[in-house]
């Protein structure tokens, strides 16, 4: 199975006050290219498609045909999640369209993958946060988890305002749910995690623009199940 991975588009992003949706339409139609000619089964988008979580009615536009130019058709299966740039209710309003081809959009933790059988795959269980889907004659099971702040998670996570207390809490509960949904994996598949994380030890470029203050939204790298692929 051929999984190619993308993420962090800001769609709408603005450079010294100049759009950059010209160049972004040009990487998409660039990156759109290379999934076809590569024969690509599955893409995973990672959340930041857009740059604020109230993008421009063009970065919209925009982000409506690359999903329309990736998917084929419902010939390939497209997943994508929401980061912390992202509205989560923004991403998914085209999920009406989207779920016609096979598109999987989710914008919280709490959003459950679509099911059904489409051109080129068949999406076949699905939950909070994971699914199955069989491509040809292999099946992956994938845990894909948006951004996964407190608000979204509609959880208290922190009962003490210490900032390490604050970083051990939110990594123990990231690991519990990651462990309870890994158990869905087994021998005979292809075992995926994607989300929009930040994990100990990570660095930031120079042109990503923080939203959640501190270093205590953090997950340690160990918290990470290893029976990932």
């Amino acid at each position: 199975m051929r999984i190619l991975h993308t993420s962090d588009w800001h769609l709408g992003k603005l450079l010294e006050g100049n759009s950059r949706l010209n160049e972004q339409e040009k990487f998409i139609n660039d990156f759109a290219n290379v999934v076809r000619e590569n024969d690509v089964d599955m893409v995973i988008i990672a959340g930041d498609i857009y740059d604020t979580s109230n993008p421009p009615a063009k970065a919209e536009a925009l982000f409506c045909k690359a999903l329309e130019d990736i998917s084929d058709g419902g010939e390939r299966c497209v997943v994508v999640i929401a980061g912390n740039h992202d509205n989560p209710d923004r991403l998914t309003s085209v999920i009406p369209l989207a779920s016609e081809n096979g598109i999987i959009i989710l914008g919280t933790p709490q959003d459950v993958p679509i099911t059904g059988k489409f051109s080129g795959f068949e999406i076949v269980n699905s939950k909070e946060s994971y699914f199955e889907v069989r491509i040809k004659n292999e099946t992956a099971c994938v845990i894909a988890l948006p951004y996964p702040s407190e608000k979204r998670l509609n959880d208290i996570i922190f009962e003490s305002f210490d900032e390490e207390e604050m970083q051990r809490s939110y990594s123990e509960k990231i690991k519990d749910m990651l462990d309870k949904l890994s158990k869905n994996y087994r021998e005979d598949t292809i075992n995926i995690l994607t989300s929009h994380l930040y994990v100990n030890g990570g660095e930031t470029c120079s042109s990503e623009r923080p939203i959640q203050l501190g270093g205590s939204l953090a997950v340690n790298l160990s918290d990470i199940p290893d029976t990932v692929q």
